[in-house]
Parts: C-alpha cells; structure tokens; sequence
C-alpha cells in the first residue's frame, strides 16, 4: 500500500479556554440569526437596520431554511450581550475568543463593525476553506461588557451547502490554556495504522507563558459512530520554554475510522476541544454490498432506454474561452429521458489522435472549464449532469438527493447515471480522440459518479474517484449529519414514506453496490479528517472493487484533496494508458 506523504505533524490549537464557573461560563449563540443574501459591507455595522432580514440558524445551511439552490454571498447578524463578568478576563488575556465548527465556503468575521479576521479567501480569489474550523480572536479594545455588541458573518458558497453549520457560535475570553496550543504527533505518515491493533497519539505543548505550569492533556476516542472507546488525561508539569509531550497508546477495538477529541486544561479553565480522526487498517472495514433482486436487470435496462435516445451532439466554439493549445466547446446532447445536458470541451489544436479525461462534478458545483493551456497532450470532457452545473440556474429537479424519491424509476440519479454514460458516448464520437484511451476523475458527488461510470460502462480505462459521495448510505446516515438531514427532513414532509422505503430505493444507487462490476485501475483519495464524505463511506465503496486499485489518504485534509493530487492523478492515468510520464 502506499502511503502519501512524511507527515508527522498537524497542528491543532486548543484555545478558547473557559471556567467552570457560572460567570464565565461561555456564551453558545445557537438561536435565529439575521440573514440576507447578498453583499454589501454596510451590513457590518452596528448602525445598520436588519429588521427586514430573514432568521435563520447557525446550525444548518441556508438551503435547508428557505434558500434553496442558492449559491454566492450571505450575510449573518446577531446582537449578542457579552456578560459584564467577561470583562477582567478580556483585558487581562487580551480579547475575547469566537469560534463555530464550519463555515460553507468562505467567510469573514466582524465585531461591531471591524473585520477581525478571514478564513479561506473571498472573491475575486475564491479559496473555500469548507470542514475548517473557525476561529477568531477579537481585540480587548473592541469588546464592550455589559452591553449589546453585534456579529457579522460575511461568506460565500461557490456551491452546494451554504452558511455556517455548527453545534453553536461559541464566544469566551481568552485565557492562558489559549497560549499554550496543543500540537498531535503521530508517527504514521498518514495516521492510518496497519498491522497491531494499537495507537500511539501523542500530545504535545510548548510553554512560551514566561514560567512553569501544570496542565492536565486529556484524551477522548470514539469509533465514527460515536460508540465510546477510551477517555483518559495525564498531567504535564512544563519548564518555561520547554515543551511538553504525553503519549497514550490506545487499543483500537476493530478495523475502521476514529473520532478523537483532545483539551488542555489549567487551573480550572478548559480549553476548547480538538477534533481530529485516525484510521486502522481500511480495507478489513466490513460493509458488504446489499443489493435487492433485480439490480442488474434494472441498470441493464435503463442503459438500454438511454440507447434509444438519439444523442444530438452540439458543440459551439468558446473563442474566447479558447488558449494558446486547446480550442473551448460548450456542447449540448440528450441524454435519458430525452433530457438536454451540457459540458465543456477542450481539444488540442494540433490534429492527432489523442487520450480524453472525462470530469464529473461535485454536488450543485459551478461550472468549470478545462483550461485552454493545460494539458496540451489530452483532450477533457467536464460534464454537467441534469439541472447541476451549467444548468443550475433553470434547475427543475430541487434537491437532487431528494427528487424523485417515489420509485427508483423516478429517481434523480436514475437519469443522472445514464448523463454519465452520455458523456462516453459523446468523446466516443470525436475523431480526435483515442477510444481505448478514455479515463474519469471527480470529486465528491463527481467522485461517486467516476466509480458509477466505471461500473456501467467498461469503455472507461482507468479512474482517479476522490472523496466519492453517494456510498454506504445505512452507515452514512449514522456518522455525517447532511445528506442525512435532508432525508430526516424529507420524511417529516412525507410521513406516508418511511426508512425501511427510502433504504432499499437508495440501494440501487449506492455506488458501494455498483462497485463489484468495475473493471479498470482505480487510484482513490480520501481525506481523514472529511466529515462530509467520511472515509469509512469512501472505503465501504473501495473494498467491493476487484480490479487493480490503490488509495490515499490525506490526514491534513477535510472535504478535499492537496495541491500535489493533480500531478499524482496524471501520473497514474498515463502510466495506465501508456504514455510517457512528464
């Protein structure tokens, strides 16, 4: 197996430290918000009227309370009275600590009218920094205890889920815990252990508060279902500028992903939790396929109606879109259904018979274009499936997830594999591109949706899924809250329906039951600490395929894969194809 990367640290801070104490316990801000979509900079200021303003949740995405579909900037306001007992703390320790779980994608923080920091980056340079914990330290200066003092949160959604979804948007003082941040030592390069059933985790701090101090490390691991597996503590006494270390060897009870929770803790002040996951050995992770009677027939027969729908490939030179070495296409087809899709097509301007990267998207994504100046020796195909993508805006369907949820004939993803196939079936037709040469890639949904493809159509080559969606969905339900949450909320609309309907349905969609018929190289990616995807879902998929594969996992990463996964994927698709390596 091999393993990515020589990583022996993460850093994790373990701040917002509170007291035990009533008048300092901290303040969890989970009620309704002020919200408006939008943008304007004016909506930081404590001045501005937001009686108009929707109000919703800090606890769910916008999608979820009235926005569907809705991707771009928002707005989040909140007055909030910092208690008057905060006040010493605040001066003496330097300010005041705000922090919530997850912003959907990018977001600013702004206390009464003063941007205090970012995290990930705003357009123009949209950077998502989505399954990234905020936090944010105020200045002492700017906090008013005893009075009102107004939150803003500013974000974007490039897509999918927006807003900020946490537990609660918590704020306390600083303290010193805060300034003696705890750093996670593990040994094993990407923190999934093989072989003996034991984790060694270390925790450590350096002291850098101008004396000694004691402090109790505390340690808390549950498996990804949140059955209980250890909670201990052991106390370090540290030397001024020195560091110190505890380590805890912990028995892992059965192949899989762990969830770990550490604190420091100092005179009776916590700091705030640090979540970070682990893995044993993967691939023993036990979730066999459960298909129902007449899985086969049902995809050999929605490929067939597919085959009677008349493709109509269109395409229309994007000029201006177009590089120094590939022309830009938008192309249109039908697909199942007699459904119009479309995607973006780049080909080299130099005549030739060349390789094609297919690119499935992920889940409500923005359209994307293959670059005009990348990859001068591949053609590429990015394929918007019905109503996602470049259909987003005219999008007929809602909730993806959700359409259709009557039959599994009916069902969203039905049509939306087929858009899959039409899309071999349009880089087919191209003379310019070699048909033993076609390979897949996407991201999340768009991850799912590369093994799906493999597994219906064989004339796929080799295929680099990433934190595929869309797998294991009895155990997926139980250890991420969203698409979950989405069906919890569907059944309350439709109490006629039940799990024990909605389960065999998805069933025939679980890209963990269309695995086995895979047939080509896979190269998966995985981030540890994903709570969107979840590892185990990614594995549940990855351990049903038979062909050649190899996998990755990323311990510094969420919803996401590093920089460096591009030039790893190229590398294998040319090594599977053939072709010299750059």
């Amino acid at each position: 197996m091999h393993k990515l990367l020589s990583l022996l640290f993460l850093v994790l801070v373990a701040g917002c430290g509170h007291r035990t104490s009533p008048d300092l316990t901290p303040l969890n801000v989970t009620e309704q918000w002020a919200f408006a979509t939008g943008d304007d900079t004016l909506w930081a200021q404590p001045s501005f009227d937001d009686a108009g303003w929707a109000r919703i949740s800090v606890t769910k995405t916008w999608e979820e309370q009235g926005f569907p579909g809705y991707d771009g900037f928002g707005w989040y306001r909140q007055t909030i009275d910092i208690p008057a007992a905060f006040g010493t703390p605040v001066a003496d320790n330097g300010g005041l600590v705000i922090s919530y779980a997850n912003a959907d994608d990018a977001d600013e923080l702004w206390f009464n009218g003063t941007l205090i920091g970012t995290t990930g980056s705003l357009p123009p340079d949209y950077v998502s920094k989505y399954g990234v914990k905020r936090q944010y330290v105020v200045p002492a200066e700017l906090v008013k205890p005893g009075e009102k003092n107004l939150v803003a949160i500013r974000i974007y959604d490039g897509g999918g889920g927006g807003g900020v979804v946490s537990e609660a948007l918590t704020i306390h003082p600083m303290s010193e815990v805060y300034q003696l941040p705890l750093t996670v030592r593990i040994a094993d390069e990407d923190w999934v252990f093989e072989g003996a059933p034991q984790a060694t985790i270390g925790l450590a701090t350096e002291n850098q508060l101008g004396k000694d101090v004691r402090i109790t490390v505390g340690l808390k691991m549950t498996t990804d279902d949140y059955q209980p597996v250890t909670e201990t503590s052991k106390v370090l006494k540290i030397k001024h500028d020195q560091s110190g270390l505890a380590l805890y060897d912990i028995d892992l009870s059965a192949p899989g992903f762990y969830r770990c929770t550490a604190w420091a803790e100092k005179e009776g002040i916590k700091g705030e939790e640090v979540k970070f996951n682990i893995g044993y050995e993967p691939e023993k992770i036990v979730s066999p396929v459960d298909t129902l009677p007449g899985f086969a027939a049902f995809w050999k027969t929605t490929r067939a109606q597919l085959d009677q729908v008349k493709p109509n490939f269109r395409m229309t030179l994007l000029k201006e879109k177009s590089g120094s070495v590939r022309d830009l296409y938008q192309v249109t087809m039908q697909s199942f259904g007699n459904v119009t899709i479309e995607g973006f097509y780049a080909v080299p301007k130099v005549p030739g018979k060349y390789p094609v990267i297919i690119s499935y998207m992920g889940y409500g994504s923005d359209p994307w274009l293959p670059g005009g100046d990348d990859n001068p020796d591949f053609a590429e195909f990015v394929l918007s499936t019905r109503g996602q993508g470049i259909q987003k805006a005219s999008n007929t369907y809602g909730d993806w997830i959700l359409h259709g949820l009557d039959s599994k004939e009916n069902y969203y993803y039905r049509g939306a594999f087929m858009d899959l196939v039409r899309a071999i079936d349009f880089v087919i037709s191209r003379p310019e591109v070699d048909p033993e040469k076609i390979v897949a890639e996407g991201g999340s949904q768009g991850g799912a949706f590369t093994l799906a493809a493999c597994a219906l159509d064989h004339r796929i080559k080799a295929a680099a899924p990433t934190i595929p969606f869309l797998s294991d969905y009895p155990d997926y339900f139980k250890i991420a809250p969203w698409p979950a949450s989405a069906f919890v909320g569907y059944l309350k609309e439709h109490p006629e329906k039940s799990w024990d309907e909605i389960y065999p349905l998805l069933s025939f969609f679980d890209v963990k039951n269309l695995a086995p018929m895979i047939r080509c190289p896979i190269l998966m990616a995985a981030g540890l600490q994903d709570d969107v995807c979840p590892p185990h879902t990614n594995f549940a998929a990855y351990n049903q395929v038979t062909s050649e594969k190899k996998w990755y996992v990323f311990p510094d990463q969420g919803h996401s894969v590093p920089q460096n996964w591009n030039d790893i994927r190229m590398a294998f698709f040319r090594e599977k194809l053939g072709l010299p390596q750059l």
